[in-house]
Formats: structure tokens, C-alpha cells, sequence
């Protein structure tokens, strides 16, 4: 056969292929278009400053992935409700959570609840960490950390401090400072922050132990900074002076990370944590996280095992040595 008679069938080949690679791509991305879209459970109301890191982070991740990224707020029992339908849920990568040192004051503090908050979960991200910081009301007595303990020695029972909640890394770091110093402030947990902020603020309670997200509030005069919890000083309050340095043994933040059902498989947590990554290196994302006030922070799913394991042993210890309980 003459090899200009060929061409023709070659042609008919070419034509013939090109067409099923575009019936392929067609089903692919049909499929893509269809996929489950990624739940991003925050397990606490919004309008925070979970909330706003949840909706950041997830806006971006759903552009990475080309895929629809939704989070569903799911507030209650301090964190357990959302996180345990987390623990539940297939483990497919489809449904996430958005949570941090609340898993550990659960574990720690609620041992007959249904599910392991901590072996239940998979690490797939750090996400990013903020200071606990120690204030007083406007009219307080003391103006440091110093000059509050001596107050509270002098003045055994009228001291007490507000916080986010039972469990909240607040009342974990003011039963610890009642631990090292022999001061008894009372813990007075609040549903949230802001209701702990109206309360403090208008001097019915007169400490308050939080993230150091409220420097507005610091800034405007509404409150006093004594100290804040890490072990060096944050930028975001660079002239208060920490616990450490003020002689009180004690150091604690919040961090912030992103779990998924324990079953999930490594190639998908691998994959959801190099997004994750790459998305908080990027200036547009850090810019928007260092608005909240909070500190970029991401860890491999590695990393952040090893970090939620010394988190672990820490509060384990601080826990035994306060004599904290459940309720209290």
C-alpha cells in the first residue's frame, strides 16, 4: 500500500484519540465539579477569631484544590459537639476541624466523654499560636503582675478571674498561677470572651485571663495589661512584661490546628497539609492572620504530633499539681 494511502487512516487515528482525551478531561473535571465539597467545622460561634482564621484559611484552600470548601459553625459543650462530628464522620478528608489547646484541657478535664479528642483525631496542620495575656479592670488596685500577687496575699478570697470558659487555656494558666504563687484567685467561667470583657471591664470581676487578641481594649484604656503568658514578649503587646520575667514560673498560648478522623489516610492529610502550608506562607494570608492578632504558626502533621504530645505532659502536669477537676 502506497504510503500516501496511509495518511489518511493515521488522520482518522489523531482525530479519533483527540477526541477521547477530550471526552476524558470532560468526565474529569465533571467529576471535579461534582466532588463532595470540604467541611471545615469550627466548633465554636462565629464571629471570633477561630472563626475568621477558619473562613481565611478555607476560602483559600478551596481556590488551591479547585474544590468548594464550606464551614459550618457547630458551637457547644466547650468545643465537643463540633468535634466530635468530626470524629464520627467518614474518613475521606471531606470533613475537617479547626481546633488546639481545647482538645488537650478536654482530654484532661472530661475523661468520660464518648470519644478521645486527642486519639480520635489526626494532626494535619498547626495553623497558628497567640498569647495569653493577664488583665485587670480599670480601677484595680495593681498595675503588675507583681503588685496583683502581693494584693492577693494581703487580701486572701477577693480576688477572682474571669474566663472563656471551663477548660480554656484562661483557667488553666490562673490555676497555675494560684499554684506557684499561694495566691486563691476564684475562677469564674463565661460562655466566650466577650461576655468575660463586659464583666471585667465594668469592674465586676476584676481580673481576666485571655488571648492577647483584646489589645484593643488594652490600647483604648479600658483595661490593664499585667503580663502576658509566653515566654518571650509578643509583638503585639512588646511593652507588657511576661509571667517569666516577673518572677512567675508559668508559660502557656493558644495555638490553633487543623484535624481530621483518626482513619483518614496519610496521602490525604499530606496533601490537605502542604496546601495548608503553602497557603500560610503566602504575604496575602499572613497579612490577613496578623490582623487578627494572632501569629502565623504551621507545623507538619509531624511537627504538630510532637507539639500536641508536649502540650500533653505539660498540662497533664499542671492539672495534678492545681488540683483542677472537672466543673470547676
Amino acid at each position: 500500500m502506497p504510503v500516501s494511502d496511509l495518511a489518511p487512516l493515521h488522520r482518522r487515528q489523531w482525530l479519533a484519540l483527540i477526541a477521547a482525551l477530550g471526552a476524558a478531561g470532560g468526565a474529569r473535571a465533571q467529576t471535579s465539579s461534582s466532588a463532595q465539597p470540604i467541611r471545615v467545622v469550627i466548633p465554636f460561634v462565629a464571629g471570633g477569631v477561630l472563626d475568621a482564621l477558619g473562613r481565611s484559611l478555607s476560602r483559600r484552600l478551596g481556590i488551591a484544590l479547585n474544590q468548594s470548601v464550606i464551614v459550618d459553625n457547630r458551637p457547644g459543650a466547650g468545643g465537643n459537639i463540633g468535634t466530635e462530628f468530626v470524629v464520627r464522620a467518614a474518613p475521606d478528608g471531606n470533613t475537617l476541624v479547626i481546633t488546639g489547646i481545647s482538645l488537650v484541657s478536654t482530654a484532661l478535664l472530661q475523661p468520660d466523654l464518648p470519644f478521645s479528642p486527642i486519639r480520635d483525631l489526626a494532626p494535619v496542620a498547626m495553623l497558628a499560636t497567640t498569647p495569653g495575656i493577664v488583665v485587670a479592670y480599670k480601677g484595680a488596685p495593681y498595675s503588675t503582675i507583681t503588685e496583683m500577687v502581693a494584693y492577693g496575699k494581703a487580701n486572701p478570697g477577693k480576688l477572682s478571674f474571669a474566663t472563656a470558659g471551663n477548660g480554656s487555656l484562661g483557667h488553666l494558666l490562673g490555676a497555675w498561677i494560684n499554684s506557684v504563687t499561694g495566691i486563691d484567685m476564684q475562677h469564674v467561667p463565661y460562655k466566650g470572651g466577650a461576655a468575660a470583657a463586659i464583666d471585667v471591664i465594668g469592674g465586676r470581676v476584676p481580673l481576666w485571663i485571655d488571648v492577647a487578641s483584646n489589645r484593643e481594649m488594652i490600647n483604648a484604656g479600658k483595661v490593664k495589661a499585667l503580663a502576658v503568658t509566653t515566654r518571650q514578649r509578643t509583638p503585639v503587646l512588646p511593652d507588657v512584661p511576661t509571667l517569666i520575667e516577673s518572677g512567675i514560673p508559668v508559660e502557656g498560648f493558644t495555638w490553633w490546628a487543623l484535624m481530621a478522623p483518626r482513619a483518614t489516610s496519610p496521602k490525604v492529610i499530606d496533601r490537605l497539609s502542604a496546601e495548608i502550608g503553602r497557603i500560610i506562607a503566602s504575604p496575602e494570608e499572613r497579612e490577613e492572620i496578623a490582623r487578627l492578632n494572632i501569629d502565623a504558626d504551621y507545623r507538619t502533621p509531624a511537627q504538630l504530633t510532637a507539639f500536641m504530645k508536649s502540650e500533653l505532659e505539660k498540662w497533664t502536669r499542671v492539672v495534678k499539681d492545681a488540683g483542677i477537676k472537672t466543673g470547676e
